[in-house]
């Protein structure tokens, strides 16, 4: 995620650390970026990247939470993989790492391909030729520690996205500091806190995932109050700060603006909805069936980008022009 055609000398990192991540010699992606905002930004004072911390508190415990953040995005993505010809997720690595550069525990590493021609502005697309409608995912899961970077590999370095999360346990949204941010990140943070029973966010609710009229027959819970957050049982929270940098010259603001709110923000709120609303279909699964649909969802996503002639890495030509739809990056963080 730190590749670049010009600048600092980069590395191909290989073997458990996850085949396919970049990183600057003797330093981390993190570190990296880390010492470059302690700069001002980078290297020649551009503007320091947007960083918000959003927070989601459930009606769940956090190994609950675990499990139904994999079974939702394995089947987001299968829903998503199709609804556009050559656009969907690609499942390109789903293994168990033991090192990384850093520093989290053992986990489990995945790498996906994101082909999104025709849910990028025309604001964006301007910049970007349409063989470039693509995003790399590089993620670390060592539950509850979570880390997720996403590379362009058209714009290298002047495109950085990266969800760092921690879920907490009994916890309803109140720690400072969950991440164990540095005092210069804490400095630039925002924080929201996303309801996903607050009908007034912005996000229209969808019928079959509505967490205000939802009852699961499995396990009693819902429908959700506004205010359930504050006295459900069991509950966890997510933390999750985001980093977004687009340094384009006079699209920076807009594009970070429009990605946090409709690119990040919102899909969190949706999908998360998906994910309540879906308990009784992933409640009571155990990993080895999270993996065995994850691996089907991989081969079914595999056939079907194939069948549009989508290729590891070499995307359609867009032929159906642009729009303002969210990403729907968020469900994979």
């Amino acid at each position: 995620p730190c590749a670049s055609s010009s600048g600092p000398e980069v590395i191909r990192r290989e073997g458990s650390t996850g085949k396919g991540c970049v990183q600057r010699r003797g330093l981390s992606c993190f570190a990296a970026f880390e010492r470059d905002q302690d700069r001002g930004g980078d290297l020649r004072g551009v503007p320091k990247m947007k960083i918000v911390e959003y927070r989601l508190t459930l009606p769940l415990t956090a190994d609950e939470y675990h499990l139904a953040q994999l079974y939702m995005v394995a089947k987001a993505s299968a829903e998503e993989t199709g609804k556009q010809t050559g656009e969907g997720v690609e499942i390109v690595r789903n293994e168990p790492y033991t090192k990384n550069e850093h520093g989290l525990p053992p986990g489990q590493y995945t790498e996906k391909y994101f082909y999104l021609k025709s849910k990028v502005p025309k604001f964006i697309a301007a910049v970007i030729p349409d063989s470039a409608m693509e995003l790399v995912e590089y993620s670390w899961n060592a539950f509850p520690k979570c880390l997720t970077i996403y590379e362009n590999k058209y714009l290298g370095e002047k495109f950085h996205l990266s969800v760092e999360t921690m879920h907490v346990n009994g916890d309803r949204g109140s720690i400072e500091n969950a991440n164990k941010l540095p005092k210069a990140d804490l400095a630039k943070r925002t924080v929201e806190h996303l309801n996903i029973a607050d009908k007034s966010n912005g996000v229209t609710i969808v019928k079959d995932s509505d967490p205000t009229s939802f009852k699961s027959e499995r396990t009693g819970r819902g429908p959700l109050a506004k205010d359930f957050a504050t006295s459900c049982k069991p509950v966890m929270t997510a933390y999750k700060v985001v980093r977004l940098k687009f340094k384009v010259f006079g699209l920076q603001s807009k594009v970070e603006s429009w990605g946090h709110y409709y690119g990040i923000r919102n899909p969190f709120i949706d999908y998360h909805r998906k994910l309540f609303c879906w308990i009784d279909e992933w409640f009571g699964l155990k990993m080895e069936d999270i993996r065995r649909m994850e691996n089907e969802t991989a081969r079914k996503n595999k056939a079907k980008l194939l069948a549009d002639g989508v290729e590891h890495g070499k995307p359609v030509p867009c032929t159906n022009g642009m729009s303002s739809a969210s990403s729907g990056l968020a469900h994979s963080t």
